[in-house]
């Protein structure tokens, strides 16, 4: 069984789309309904965190896990790791919201999406693959498709990722720039 170590049914479709599976399950899948304390400080330790976590429960099983994130240039590369809990504090409607406030009036919008993903293969040691899409922050959310940061995130400051198809997202992505090269890994091990 190939596991993707998260509950993200976004990540999951935009997963089995890259490596051209249908056979991968999610956690929810799995009915694993508890939360993976990610307490490492980079993308590669958490993804690592999740893929070891997820292993010692499936340990004869292909475990993939990714960590991903926003960072920017202008905010010392936060989010970064806490992207996806940036607004805990509950000051604003959503993380867009928190990033645009912030970057109200910052010059510097230049930013980055990073992803890293980690596969666990039984008897091999973890591979760690790395995905970067660089672009800008918008002043305003713009479109209605993707997920995350993808309304305020764009590759040339006038579209937004929201705005693409998720054909022209999948070819450029950070997401699927990390799995394209599990899909590599994945070819030449399973």
């Amino acid at each position: 069984m190939i596991i993707f170590a998260s509950h993200n049914q976004h990540k999951l479709s935009e997963v089995k789309s890259i490596l051209n599976r249908d056979d991968i399950k999610s956690l929810k899948d799995l009915n694993f309904n508890e939360e993976i304390n990610e307490f490492g400080i980079t993308f590669e330790q958490n993804a690592l965190i999740k893929a070891q976590y997820i292993s010692k429960l499936y340990p004869n099983d292909i475990i993939i896990s990714d960590d991903s994130g926003i960072c920017i240039d202008a905010l010392d590369n936060l989010p970064g790791i806490y992207s996806a809990r940036f607004n805990d504090d509950g000051l604003f409607n959503s993380c867009n919201d928190k990033v645009l406030s912030l970057m109200k009036n910052k010059e510097n919008r230049k930013a980055k999406m990073v992803c890293v993903s980690c596969i666990i293969i039984p008897n091999l040691e973890p591979i760690f693959c790395q995905g970067v899409l660089y672009g800008y922050i918008l002043h305003e959310e713009k479109g209605k498709d993707g997920f995350g940061y993808d309304p305020i995130f764009s590759i040339d400051n006038v579209k937004s990722i929201s705005e693409m198809s998720s054909d022209e997202k999948n070819k450029i992505s950070h997401r699927y720039q990390a799995f394209l090269k599990v899909k590599e890994i994945m070819d030449k091990y399973v």
